[in-house]
């Protein structure tokens, strides 16, 4: 082999190493970032649960109000002098069920607003996931083509998706 010859061989091995290298280490990053958006998917569903047990037992709540607020009417409607206490006794039941209602229907909307956020930061992994696997696919089209072009521009997909992880990592 002629000088030049080796001289050139020696530069693409050292290209390659450069691509393979990159290619790993943004493979690394994929992998975390691939693993915090499903933790953040599992705790949105995990909240999203938590949030219609919640609604059902609003629900139940809102119905025994109606149901004591009901009971107080038709026992006053007896019109009969011992319907008084129970009247009374139905109607506190009824208020306490409505106030508790209305607690619950609170945590239930504070539940909703927090299972939204953790929504939308797990959009930013899963876009991030998308910029990485694309920074990849270029470097493996820089290995393919050994054409340095390629992966010279992986590097935008790769930037951009780390910063939108780091992004979605503090919001």
């Amino acid at each position: 082999m002629e000088t030049e010859e080796l001289i050139e061989l020696k530069e693409e091995a050292r290209g390659a190493r450069g691509i393979g290298v990159t290619m790993a280490i943004t493979a690394a990053i994929l992998a975390l970032v691939t693993m915090m958006g499903h933790r953040l998917h599992t705790e949105e569903v995990v909240m999203q649960t938590k949030s219609a047990d919640g609604w059902s037992y609003f629900q139940a709540k809102n119905n025994r109000y109606h149901m004591y607020a009901n009971d107080a009417k038709l026992a006053e409607l007896t019109g009969a002098a011992a319907a008084a206490p129970v009247v009374a006794d139905w109607t506190k039941k009824a208020e306490e069920e409505r106030k508790q209602a209305g607690d619950v229907q609170k945590e239930n909307e504070q539940l909703d607003r927090e299972t939204e956020a953790t929504a939308r930061r797990a959009t930013f992994f899963d876009v991030s996931e998308i910029c990485l696997e694309i920074g990849i696919v270029l470097c493996s089209i820089a290995l393919l083509t050994s054409a340095a072009m390629f992966w010279r521009t992986s590097f935008v997909p790769i930037v951009l998706g780390m910063a939108i992880a780091i992004y979605g990592l503090v919001t």
